[in-house]
């Protein structure tokens, strides 16, 4: 399995509040991300468990976001 950022890193923060917009790939992550962005805007989760939330989604299906995940964090080498 491929490795995925920890949670504290702050990029993940910046994906949910719209301060990191790129292009994603992979659609279910991208409708995740949108959804869970709506829901943190709309006081329904917390800011922390979107970030759980989007996440556990990535480390389980890391092969398939591998590429975002490197645009994400800037390109950095998903082991």
């Amino acid at each position: 399995m491929d490795k995925i950022p920890e949670k504290e890193r702050k990029e993940w923060q910046d994906l949910l509040t719209g301060q990191i917009n790129v292009e994603l790939e992979n659609f279910v992550l991208q409708m995740q991300i949108d959804q869970t962005k709506r829901a943190i805007k709309n006081a329904k989760i917390t800011l922390e468990d979107g970030i759980t939330k989007i996440h556990s989604l990535c480390e389980k299906y890391s092969l398939a976001v591998k590429a975002d995940i490197k645009k994400i964090f800037n390109h950095i080498e998903v082991e």
